[in-house]
């Protein structure tokens, strides 16, 4: 079994939405300082210490962990089953076979778009396993691929029945 790895685009994608998710964070995180300030009551000043050292961290998380992903993300499709190995600290390993298909589904969001990325969302009996960051053209492909094998998957089983 052979496993496919990420076009580099994806850390950039994966950067992006980090980020993203950190401005969110420390809006949030100032906004609630903030408002408490605001209410004549004194913050101490470890809190604002204790924000500066999550800024930080933020920082260094949104320029390492992409990378990180990045490289134990990987993917194997063959006749029989696919398979997709992701995560950042915890390695999961999600395995579906091919004739348990439901269905197939090219997505593509926002942050996806700007890097001509996209995912393959395949709904089985078991739940939904997710290719993320696919070029466009490779998610489709995929996508098609899938389809054409489930296709011959029920032509074969229509032939057994009824031979």
């Amino acid at each position: 079994m052979e496993y496919k790895s990420l076009n580099k685009k994806a850390i950039g994608c994966m950067r992006l939405n980090s980020i993203i998710w950190s401005v969110i964070l420390a809006v949030s995180g100032v906004t609630t300082v903030g408002i408490i300030s605001s209410n004549k009551v004194k913050i101490p000043t470890a809190v604002y210490i204790t924000l500066g050292i999550l800024a930080v961290v933020m920082v260094v998380y949104d320029i390492v962990v992409p990378i990180i992903r990045y490289k134990r993300y990987r993917y194997c499709i063959d006749d029989e089953m696919f398979v997709v190995v992701e995560g950042l600290w915890f390695i999961t390993k999600s395995i579906a076979p091919i004739e348990r298909i439901h269905q197939i589904e090219v997505s593509r969001g926002p942050i996806d778009r700007m890097f001509g990325l996209g995912k393959v969302l395949i709904t089985t009996a078991g739940g939904v396993v997710t290719i993320k960051f696919l070029e466009n053209e490779l998610a489709e492909e995929i996508a098609d691929k899938l389809k054409n094998r489930i296709n011959n998957i029920v032509k074969d089983q229509g032939v057994n029945n009824n031979g």
